[in-house]
């Protein structure tokens, strides 16, 4: 049974964000000299970061099935292991002695979408520190390591570029709150310079996005800081 590759998984990704990238870079182009030029472009920048966001939110998801479609043990003696709890919490020890759970060797990586997320959605991770949890519970340490390795640095920069995405998706209040909470943690140290906001909060998302540093626009540092990222996971 044929295996997917992770690698493949990240080329995927990085072509992917190098799409949208130039995409960016072609628009913005045919912008310069419009009467309406600042104000697309902060929109056209917004728009960019949110399918930026939802490329690499798929990407994880890919991702992990990847790993599982290598190696599904550890799923499995996870599953079996809640499954035994539940059957032992509510019919008792008798019932939970006569169940068996068989496991199974080689899983297609169609049929793991069925297994890992009946419903049919992508798998998603709220934060970080969701995705290193469920990296340990369902993945096999070599993988496992790979997601658990990254620093604190990378889990400020995933939470501050999804709590964005979600105030572009949503506009929200809350979403807007933690957008600006984060901005003023994200660039401790120096692996996301120029990242943070000022005293004032972000009101207009793609005016922070589009904003210049050292030649670089930030919708940039975002998108050069997920693929590297991803190539680490």
């Amino acid at each position: 049974m044929r295996k997917v590759d992770p690698a493949d998984v990240r080329t995927a990704f990085v072509d992917e964000v190098s799409d949208l990238m130039t995409y960016l870079g072609r628009t913005r182009r045919a912008l310069e000299g419009d009467v309406h030029e600042k104000g697309d472009i902060s929109r056209l920048a917004s728009t960019t970061f949110l399918a930026l966001f939802v490329t690499f939110e798929r990407f994880l998801s890919d991702l992990f099935l990847a790993y599982l479609n290598r190696d599904f043990s550890q799923y499995q003696a996870d599953l079996e292991n809640r499954l035994m709890v539940s059957v032992g919490e509510r019919f008792g020890a008798w019932a939970q002695q006569r169940t068996r759970f068989n496991t199974l060797e080689h899983v297609g990586v169609n049929d793991l979408e069925g297994i890992v997320d009946p419903s049919g959605w992508n798998l998603t991770f709220r934060n970080a520190e969701m995705l290193r949890s469920k990296a340990r519970q369902w993945l096999a340490p070599p993988y496992a390591n790979r997601i658990d390795g990254l620093s604190d640095h990378d889990d400020r920069l995933v939470d501050t570029a999804h709590a964005i995405r979600d105030f572009i998706a949503h506009q929200s209040p809350g979403a807007k709150n933690r957008m600006n909470a984060l901005l003023l943690t994200v660039a401790q140290g120096a692996n996301n310079q120029y990242l943070n906001r000022g005293v004032h909060e972000v009101h207009r998302v793609g005016t922070y996005l589009k904003a210049v540093f050292d030649g670089q626009r930030r919708i940039a540092i975002y998108s050069a800081r997920l693929i590297d990222i991803a190539t680490r996971a």
